[in-house]
C-alpha cells in the first residue's frame, strides 16, 4: 500500500487509545490522527486530546481535533477537520490556521463541494465516512479527485483492513484505530 495512513480513533475512544495508537504505530507508520469528538462533551473532548495530542506527536503522528478553530492552538493539535461546513465555516477556519495548521474537510457527498472546500483552503478532502463502511459514491468520488486534483484526497474506510483496503490512488487511507492496536 502506497497510501499514507490517517487513523481514525472511535468515537467513544478514551485516552487509553494512546496505547493503542504506539501499537498501531509500530505495525505500519501513521502519518496523522485524527480524532472525532463523537458524543463528549466538552471537557471531555479536551481532556482526550490534551492526553493523546503529545504522545502521538513525539511519534511523528500529526493530530487533527474536530471543533472550532481556536481549539487547534488552545489543545495543542497539529489541525482542524470539519465535517460538511458551510463556505463561511471553512473560510473562517482557513483565515484563522493558515499557514500554521492544517485544514480537511469531510463530508462531502458531490464533486461541487469538492472542488468548492479546495478552492476555500482546504488542505485535504476525506471522502467517506469517520465509522463504517464506505460507499460506492464516495469511492468513486475520491478516486476522481486524486486523478483530477492536486491537493491530496483521503479515502476513508474505517471498517476495512490495512491489507485488503484499496487506496484507490487516494494520497491517504483512513482507517479506524483498532482496540487491539495494530491496523486491522
Amino acid at each position: 500500500m502506497t497510501a499514507k495512513i490517517l487513523m481514525i480513533a472511535p468515537g467513544d475512544a478514551g485516552a487509553p487509545i494512546v496505547e493503542a495508537l504506539a501499537a498501531a504505530h509500530r505495525q505500519a507508520a501513521i502519518d496523522a490522527l485524527l480524532l472525532p469528538r463523537g458524543e463528549r462533551d466538552e471537557r471531555r473532548y479536551r481532556e482526550l486530546v490534551k492526553a493523546v495530542a503529545p504522545p502521538a506527536q513525539q511519534q511523528g503522528i500529526a493530530v487533527l481535533i474536530e471543533g472550532e478553530p481556536g481549539h487547534v492552538r488552545t489543545l495543542g493539535a497539529d489541525g482542524l477537520h470539519l465535517t460538511a461546513p458551510s463556505d463561511s465555516d471553512l473560510r473562517d477556519a482557513v483565515a484563522a490556521l493558515h499557514p500554521q495548521f492544517m485544514i480537511g474537510v469531510g463530508g462531502i457527498e458531490s464533486r461541487h463541494a469538492a472542488m468548492t472546500a479546495g478552492e476555500l483552503g482546504a488542505d485535504y478532502i476525506l471522502f467517506g465516512p469517520l465509522s463504517g463502511r464506505i460507499s460506492e459514491h464516495q469511492r468513486e468520488l475520491a478516486r476522481w479527485w486524486a486523478e483530477t486534483m492536486e491537493i491530496p484526497s483521503v479515502l476513508s474506510d474505517p471498517d476495512a483492513g490495512r491489507d485488503s483496503v484499496d487506496a484507490e490512488s487516494c494520497e491517504f487511507i483512513g482507517l479506524r484505530l483498532p482496540t487491539g492496536g495494530a491496523p486491522e
